[in-house]
């Protein structure tokens, strides 16, 4: 059990977080952190604002995780309050504590086997889009069929795999969660590699690895996170199949994550590959613009946000048109606008939203936006390929609105001149000016029409 001091621990974790987030993150929002008190395994953190202690419970909880593994901290759970907000006295707390707005949370009546900062991440907060309907849909399947013995197909091992921040980890502790509520008693062990990586190394310094072995083999679930990084590990990689051969031939589900397939992943033994190829893979695609919307709304329900400046959904649909590489990126760029505002003790606006922005782009506010960028935010929100936007041939009123739109877009946004235009499309010059003037028409007579035109142009501006 830790001591009740808790500098040396929180300095020990600063570090390991040094080395993880860039110089600009950690100084902006591990810096000002300080530890208040330590209690059983709790360590309370007071942070300068609302909006910090969100920005760091919902965009750093994986690296903190990690920071906890690298110290041999892996006991150690992380509470967050207010500076200034006051607190209530510090009790012991279980795994898997709701956290309130400011000051200590509050003591659950059960406890979890996750890390105390993936509360969050449960099936049912889980946005579902076209690339992640078959890894959600495997995923309750997982949950559904597990402990039948007539399934139709295997499902052991599941492998999720996809890029970083598109919701591996979300769908993975979200199946553990889902087992854990539905049957009493079930063991679960939740795993990162690297984690995996120290345990097993103690054990060797100690001549002893038998033990740690039977520790994850008694488990019902196994659910092992970024595999990917077991390619320059050869000792762990034994371990971690001797394990997995036991819970299989058991019939104890595994859950494994990666960034790659199976068949792409780097300098691991091929019986291990085989393994995680035995059941069912599946992937997680970056979402679609109209499932970033969905993800963002979703987010604003959640009662760390109602305390918050009210977002407009004009501002929606900006985050949603800037941040598309992942989910992460999408939840940090909200945070940070809500930042923004709180700082500026402004109301949420597009004004707010671009300073936000240009502040993790490096964009210049007078910036040239590429035509190029135009035409593909059009063909998104319209939800057309890009390759159909800007053939000639189509007249599907389908491409033809669409098409007409980036026009307009692209006089209003850029300095192209009606013949730069044209070649694009590889159409006369003319056709774009008629196309611009039906364009504006109709603005003018379907108010409809005019405000998601104008919400298109302030996204892309």
């Amino acid at each position: 059990m830790p001591s009740a001091d808790p500098k040396p621990h929180w300095d020990r974790i600063r570090q390991s977080l040094s080395e993880r987030l860039s110089e600009a993150s950690f100084r902006e929002w591990i810096a000002p952190c300080e530890p208040a008190s330590l209690v059983g395994n709790r360590l309370l953190l007071t942070v300068p604002s609302a909006a910090a202690k969100l920005w760091i419970e919902q965009q750093f909880a994986e690296e903190l995780n990690d920071a906890l593994v690298a110290v041999g901290l892996t006991e150690v759970e992380f509470a967050f309050q207010v500076a200034g907000a006051g607190s209530a006295p510090l009790r012991p707390e279980p795994r898997g504590a709701r956290k309130a707005a400011s000051g200590p949370p509050p003591e659950p009546s059960a406890t979890s086997s996750f890390p105390t900062l993936f509360q969050r991440f449960t099936l049912d907060r889980f946005v579902v889009g076209p690339g992640s309907q078959l890894a959600f849909s495997a995923a309750k399947a997982v949950v559904d069929n597990h402990g039948r013995s007539n399934a139709s197909f295997s499902m052991n091992p599941f492998f999720i795999y996809g890029g970083a921040g598109l919701g591996k980890t979300h769908l993975m502790i979200g199946i553990g969660k889902e087992l854990e509520a539905r049957h009493a008693g079930m063991k679960i062990a939740y795993l990162k590699v690297d984690s995996f990586f120290h345990e097993l190394t103690a054990a060797i310094k100690n001549r002893n690895t038998e033990p740690l072995r039977r520790k994850y083999q008694q488990n019902d679930v196994l659910l092992l996170d970024d595999v990917q990084t077991l390619g320059r590990m050869e000792r762990t990689q034994e371990e971690i199949f001797y394990i997995l051969e036991y819970l299989l031939q058991h019939g104890k589900q595994i859950v494994l994550t990666s960034d790659n397939p199976p068949q792409k992943l780097e300098g691991l033994h091929e019986r291990l590959i085989t393994r995680f190829k035995w059941g069912l893979t599946a992937d997680v695609q970056p979402p679609d613009f109209e499932t970033r919307v969905a993800i963002l709304k979703k987010k604003l329900e959640d009662a760390d946000f109602q305390a918050m400046p009210k977002v407009p959904e004009d501002v929606v649909n900006f985050i949603a048109h800037k941040a598309k590489g992942s989910v992460r990126d999408l939840e940090g760029l909200l945070n940070r606008v809500i930042f923004q505002a709180s700082f500026l003790g402004a109301p949420v606006s597009l004004e707010v939203a671009h300073t936000a922005f240009q502040g993790t782009s490096g964009e210049e506010p007078g910036a040239a936006i590429p035509i190029d960028r135009v035409y593909r935010m059009t063909a998104e929100t319209f939800n057309v390929a890009f390759a159909d936007l800007m053939k000639k041939k189509s007249r599907q009123q389908s491409i033809l609105l669409p098409r007409q739109v980036a026009m307009y877009l692209a006089r209003e946004l850029t300095a192209a001149s009606y013949p730069a235009i044209g070649r694009s499309f590889n159409m006369h010059y003319s056709t774009v000016m008629n196309a611009i003037d039906s364009v504006k028409q109709r603005m003018k007579r379907d108010p409809d029409f005019h405000r998601m035109v104008e919400s298109l142009l302030n996204s892309i501006h």
